[in-house]
C-alpha cells in the first residue's frame, strides 16, 4: 500500500489536534483545579461527588435549621425570665402586704402592683417569634392565653375548670419536632423523640392548671386570688395563706423550665458543633474527590504542551516538501 504525503498530512494533523485537545484539558484543570468537568470524565468520581454535594446540601439545611431554633430559644429564655422577674416581684410585693404593720391602704395600694403584674406576665405569655407564639405550643395564628370576667382561658378552654384537665393536657403535651441532622428514625409508625429536636414550650408547663381543694393551680389565677384576699377588710394570715403556699409550689415550675431551657441551649450547641465538624469533613472529601492537586495539574499540563511542541517540531521533518511544492 502506498503511503501518500496526504495520507500522513491527515494523520499528522489529527493527532496534533488530539493532543492540542488534551493540553486544552489539562489547561482548564489548572485554571479551575477541578478533575472533571462531566460525568462522563470520570463516571466513579462524578457519583461520588454528587452523594457527598447531597450531603453536604443536607448540613446547610441542619444549619439553617439549627439557626432559627436558636434565635427562638433565645426569644424563649427572654420571656421566660421576664415571668420569672415578675413572679419574683409578686413575691416581694405580696410579702410586704401580709406583715402586720400594713393596713389597708397599704395592702389596696399592694393588690394594684399585683394587677399590674398580672398583665405583664399575660404579655409575656402571649410573646412571639416571628411568626409563633412562644408559649402557644403549636399556635400559630390563635392567641395561646386570654382572660375573660378574670379567667384565665388557654386556646378558649378555661384552665381553672376540671372537666378541661383532660383536653389541656394534650395540649400541654404538644410537640414541634425540627430535623438537626440527628437521623429521624421511626418505631413502627411512631417517631423516634430521640432523633428530632422538639421546641414546643406550652406555657402549660410552668403555669399550671385544674384546681385542688378549690384553689387554682394556675400562677395567674393566684396572683388575682391573692389580690382578693389582700382587699379583704376582714383579712387574715389564715385565708390567705393556702393560697401563698400554693403559688410558691407552682412558682418553681417556672425555675424548672428555665433550667430546663438551658439544657436545651447547650444540646442545641453541641447539635451546633457537630454539625459544623461534619462539614468540614464533607468540605475537605468533596475537595479530594473533585479537585486536582495544583502541583501536579501543572505538571501533567506541561508535559503535554511540552509533547505538542515536539509534535510541531517532528512534522517539519516528517512532511517533507511534495513535488507540486517544486513546480510553484
Amino acid at each position: 500500500m502506498r503511503i501518500t504525503t496526504g495520507m500522513m498530512t491527515n494523520r499528522y494533523i489529527r493527532n496534533l489536534n488530539k493532543s492540542a485537545k488534551e493540553m486544552n484539558y489539562l489547561n482548564e484543570k489548572v485554571y479551575t483545579g477541578r478533575k472533571f468537568f462531566k460525568g462522563s470524565d470520570d463516571p466513579v468520581s462524578a457519583i461520588k461527588a454528587y452523594k457527598l454535594r447531597r450531603e453536604y446540601r443536607s448540613t446547610e439545611i441542619y444549619d439553617g435549621n439549627i439557626r432559627d431554633v436558636e434565635s427562638f430559644l433565645t426569644a424563649a429564655e427572654s420571656s421566660l425570665m421576664e415571668i420569672s422577674n415578675n413572679l419574683e416581684t409578686v413575691y416581694t410585693s405580696y410579702l410586704k402586704g401580709i406583715t402586720g404593720t400594713k393596713g389597708p391602704e397599704d395592702r389596696e395600694i399592694i393588690a394594684k402592683e399585683l394587677e399590674n403584674l398580672q398583665a405583664s406576665i399575660l404579655t409575656s405569655l402571649n410573646a412571639k417569634f416571628e411568626d409563633r407564639y412562644i408559649f402557644g405550643g403549636t399556635s400559630k395564628d390563635e392567641l395561646p392565653f386570654t382572660v375573660k370576667d378574670g379567667e384565665l382561658y388557654f386556646k378558649g378552654y378555661n384552665v381553672n375548670l376540671p372537666a378541661n384537665e383532660a383536653v389541656l393536657k394534650e395540649l400541654e403535651d404538644e410537640v414541634i419536632n425540627i430535623d438537626l441532622g440527628l437521623g429521624i428514625t421511626f418505631n413502627g409508625e411512631d417517631l423516634n423523640s430521640d432523633t428530632v429536636f422538639d421546641i414546643s414550650m406550652s406555657g402549660l408547663k410552668f403555669m399550671g392548671y385544674g384546681e385542688k381543694d378549690g384553689i387554682a393551680n394556675n400562677l395567674y389565677t393566684l396572683i388575682g386570688d391573692i389580690k382578693e384576699q389582700l382587699l379583704r377588710e376582714d383579712f387574715s394570715m389564715d385565708n390567705i395563706s393556702p393560697y401563698l403556699e400554693k403559688f410558691e409550689e407552682q412558682k418553681k415550675q417556672v425555675l424548672v423550665r428555665v433550667t430546663d431551657l438551658g439544657s436545651k441551649v447547650n444540646y442545641l450547641n453541641y447539635l451546633k458543633t457537630r454539625n459544623e465538624d461534619n462539614q468540614f469533613n464533607l468540605n475537605k472529601k468533596i475537595l479530594d474527590v473533585e479537585h486536582v492537586d495544583p502541583a501536579e495539574a501543572i505538571i501533567d499540563f506541561k508535559m503535554q504542551e511540552y509533547s505538542y511542541n515536539a509534535a510541531l517540531a517532528m512534522g517539519n521533518k516528517i512532511l517533507q516538501n511534495s513535488f507540486i511544492d517544486f513546480i510553484k
